[in-house]
């Protein structure tokens, strides 16, 4: 009986090569030790193979188990992974989101990712709270993780819940974490984003070495929460095209229903990857557009 897995990684980073180490040290990044570990794992358990061959397998008559490695966001880091696994002869799915690259913009769940990385929560989250007299209420519906087995603290849980998904007519959550973002982080965004993530050269050399360059969307935010979520999708079929025939797609933080999942098939996605967590095999009937990923960093052992 043969079997898929897919793998997601994020930021692969030292920390002597940051300034902001608290943010590093979340649990679903890595450091380039913790890295290369895991990629041995992963190479000695299964076969890896680019995400342009999951189609092509046939697990019913193959017992192999097959891995895939995806990177989402963009990240500088994947510079030096692509050339890691160029250097093993391996493929990874690069899952790029184009304002970063192009705009040279910092997406909206990395400011919030920083500005937690920079200040004491509690006085983000009191500021959050100066704008409302109704504090407890809105205390209470953004204070609650969605994941179990969370392990962030409360204020981290609130603090990410409300930047993300607020919506009101007088307060406008995109605007108020960038806010935050110039007060607590830097104000020279520019910059700060050349530090983070991929240029276009960097992305074609990786594409022209191997490496598959794939869709995260426009402004990386949850498809769900978001007004024009086909818009968010064409522009990333867009971008990515530059780089590949096959569009291949990840859904920014896991957000996507049955009505965004057709609107992918009515694009050509070829695979579009989610965050749920499963491995499929010769029993199951793929969906190759809700394809499950398991993040490896809080999955395989690390040194």
């Amino acid at each position: 009986m043969g079997s898929i897995r897919s793998f997601m990684f994020h930021d692969i980073r030292n920390l002597d090569k940051t300034n902001y180490p608290k943010r590093y040290k979340l649990k679903s990044f890595l450091n380039e030790l913790q890295f290369k570990y895991q990629i041995d794992k992963i190479q000695k358990k299964y076969k890896i193979i680019s995400s342009l061959e999951i189609k092509n397998l046939d697990l019913k008559n193959d017992t192999s188990d097959y891995a895939i490695l995806t990177f989402d966001d963009g990240l500088l880091d994947h510079y030096d992974v692509y050339k890691y696994l160029y250097s093993l002869g391996l493929s990874g799915t690069f899952l790029v989101p184009k304002m970063p690259i192009t705009e040279n913009k910092i997406m909206n769940t990395h400011k919030i990712q920083f500005i937690l990385a920079s200040i004491e929560e509690k006085t983000i989250k009191n500021e959050i709270l100066s704008y409302f007299d109704n504090k407890d209420e809105i205390w209470k519906k953004y204070s609650v993780s969605m994941w179990k087995n969370n392990w962030w603290s409360e204020e981290m849980i609130f603090i990410t819940n409300f930047l993300r998904q607020y919506k009101d007519d007088n307060i406008d959550n995109f605007k108020l974490t960038n806010d935050l973002f110039n007060k607590f982080v830097t104000e020279d965004e520019f910059n700060f984003s050349k530090n983070l993530y991929l240029d276009e050269k960097k992305i074609e050399e990786m594409s022209n070495n191997g490496m598959v360059i794939g869709g995260h969307g426009d402004i990386s935010e949850n498809l769900l929460l978001i007004e024009d979520y086909k818009k968010e999708i064409d522009e990333s079929k867009k971008f990515s095209s530059k780089y590949s025939e096959n569009f291949i797609f990840s859904y920014p933080n896991g957000g996507y229903n049955e009505e965004i999942k057709n609107y992918m098939s009515d694009v050509n996605c070829s695979v579009s990857f989610t965050t749920e967590q499963f491995t499929i095999t010769d029993l199951d009937e793929i969906d190759y557009l809700r394809f499950p990923r398991y993040d490896a960093p809080q999955k395989i052992d690390l040194p």
